[in-house]
């Protein structure tokens, strides 16, 4: 089994939040709050130590398996692969749907012209390709990128400080929690629920010893970071923030540097695509590993392709255009993704620890005899 270091994984996992984040997150946020959104990223961390915990007492109770095989191993090899395939089928509804959105971020800022379904075919090659050659050069790929990115995103954020404006900030929590507490919804399920996408991914994490810290430290990390983003983004656009689809991309396109420098955004949009492109790879990446245990195949390569014409055609077939995706995002993610990515490998969990602690009697009482 092929493995990748710890600040590889940090580097996959960082990129999981934000390689959608930081385009849905600041739009989302706007439709309930502008001023009292930079509060919002502080709930995130509450999701992080929600999954942190559910991956401790998964790992602890199915040491150096995966996601599926601790399904095998508590419900046993039929009830066990039927809800493996009740997982492959949300890592292909996942996948898809971040598909679905990178190739809506394209369109809005590169190819107004272009079918959805023409663009998404033309990143899945790539991505298929990365995915066939393994984690490693995943992780690879995000120790490239994740420099690059971090540079260019302090640079860009302290280049927009010329259009803050304090103000816009004020007065906090004027219309009470209400709002702030609606905008927190999807930060604190849908997107730190990605996160239990790593423990299909353990065997290549040496058994994710370290994975519940990890993610703490993850989840500190991106709170912070989005607090300052929000702050940033909510003082330079105030209610605009509200009719924007990409809020961030506005902020960059209005810096300027003396009379030359200009238009930045492009920029911006090299490193969204960049970093979406990672997020999207290391869902396809858990999918293939799911379906090579479920099915019992010698590896993900026999699957790599299939799999990424599957998620090319779900993408086309479940999210026909941006309102369709927004509104699963929104109405349907928190719930789906806390039954399978909490719900399930908790109720594993419990499964296993009953079925153990009711077996021990028997086995002492033979062991008498």
């Amino acid at each position: 089994m092929t493995q990748i270091s710890r600040m590889q994984f940090i580097y996959l996992m960082l990129w999981v939040i934000l390689g959608t984040g930081i385009t849905l997150l600041p739009f989302s946020i706007g439709q309930y709050t502008v001023r009292d959104g930079w509060i919002v990223p502080l709930f995130f961390f509450a999701g992080t130590a929600c999954t942190a915990g559910v991956s401790a007492l998964f790992i602890r109770t199915f040491p150096n398996q995966s996601l599926m095989d601790g399904l095998e191993t508590a419900f046993g090899p039929w009830i066990g692969r039927v809800l493996g395939a009740w997982f492959l089928v949300w890592f292909l509804i996942t996948t898809a749907m971040l598909l679905r959105e990178l190739s809506v971020f394209v369109e809005i800022t590169s190819l107004p012209q272009t079918p959805l379904y023409v663009i998404s075919a033309a990143i899945v090659p790539p991505i298929t390709y990365v995915v066939f050659h393994g984690i490693e050069t995943l992780g690879r790929l995000g120790e490239f990128i994740t420099p690059i990115a971090v540079i260019i995103a302090l640079a860009l954020s302290v280049l927009s400080l010329q259009n803050v404006d304090v103000s816009q900030l004020t007065p906090v929590l004027a219309n009470g929690w209400t709002p702030v507490l609606r905008a927190s919804i999807l930060p604190t399920t849908s997107f730190p629920f990605e996160f239990l996408v790593a423990l299909q991914l353990v065997k290549s994490m040496n058994g994710g010893k370290t994975l519940a810290k990890d993610l703490l430290w993850l989840g500190a990390f991106l709170s912070v970071a989005g607090l300052f983003i929000m702050g940033i983004v909510i003082a330079v656009l105030g209610p605009a923030l509200t009719y924007l689809s990409l809020p961030v991309g506005e902020v960059v396109r209005g810096i300027r540097i003396g009379q030359f420098v200009e238009r930045l955004d492009t920029i911006y949009v090299m490193g969204v695509i960049a970093t979406m492109v990672l997020k999207i790879s290391t869902f396809l990446y858990a999918m293939c590993s799911a379906m090579k245990d479920v099915f019992r195949l010698p590896t993900i390569r026999n699957v790599a392709l299939p799999a990424g014409v599957a998620v090319w055609t779900a993408n086309v077939l479940f999210f026909h255009n941006s309102p369709d995706l927004h509104e699963f995002m929104a109405y349907t993610t928190p719930a789906y993704f806390g039954v399978t990515m909490v719900g399930l490998p908790l109720l594993a969990v419990a499964v296993f620890r009953i079925t153990r602690v009711i077996h021990k009697p028997s086995n002492k009482q033979s062991t008498a005899q």
